[in-house]
């Protein structure tokens, strides 16, 4: 996982001194891609072209949700490191591709 191009990343640890990485990506934005996506590619990122991560050090995915916009992933990615931080969150329980529109 460490591999992956992301916009935002940070290790935090839980309440009991687990260890996760906490990370905002942007999957048109990795190596490889065109800085103007096709419109096949705008079409099938339009619900959810970034991403807030969870991940162990291990690199096992917890916890992944989409948004179509920027900014409402910036905010999510804030309040998803406090999350993990304080405890409310238990990264432990895997959620994936929350958030996105069929």
């Amino acid at each position: 996982m460490d591999e992956w191009q992301y916009l935002e990343r940070e290790v935090v640890s839980d309440p009991s001194g687990r260890q996760w990485t906490v990370a905002l990506m942007d999957v048109l934005g990795q190596e490889g891609d065109p800085d103007m996506p096709n419109k096949l590619q705008e079409l099938q990122y339009s619900s959810g072209r970034y991403f807030t991560l969870v991940y162990s050090p291990t690199g096992g995915l917890q916890r992944e949700r989409g948004y179509a916009v920027l900014a409402e992933a910036e905010d999510a990615y804030r309040e998803l490191l406090a999350a993990v931080m304080d405890g409310s969150l238990d990264p432990t329980q895997p959620v994936f591709r929350e958030g996105l529109e069929d």
